[in-house]
């Protein structure tokens, strides 16, 4: 049985195949060992590098994380405003559980 890392163009993985389960393989693919695959599941890796070896890089753009960002921002900002009128913290929290 052999498996192979469906990537992108950047080596960001796609998908996992095996050739006993799958008939087709996309491409592009890389190769890899049983202990390359288990690897990079169990440390939540989602780079393939050509040699089949794999790490996990942050693919969040810089938009997704200003969006977070101001997400955090507005919820901050309303704490705020429900502590400012009066509420205490634990009302706070069971408002908007933080």
């Amino acid at each position: 049985m052999t498996k192979y890392a469906h990537i992108n163009s950047d080596n960001i993985l796609q998908g996992w195949y095996d050739s006993e389960m799958h008939t087709t393989i996309p491409t592009p693919n890389i190769e890899v060992t049983n202990e390359q695959w288990q690897n990079s599941i169990n440390n939540n890796h989602n780079k393939i590098n050509s040699d089949g070896s794999s790490e996990f890089v942050d693919t969040t753009t810089a938009e997704q994380k200003a969006e977070a960002q101001d997400r955090i921002n507005k919820k901050a900002s309303g704490k705020q405003k429900l502590l400012d009128l009066g509420l205490d913290e634990d009302e706070v929290k069971a408002l908007i559980g933080a």
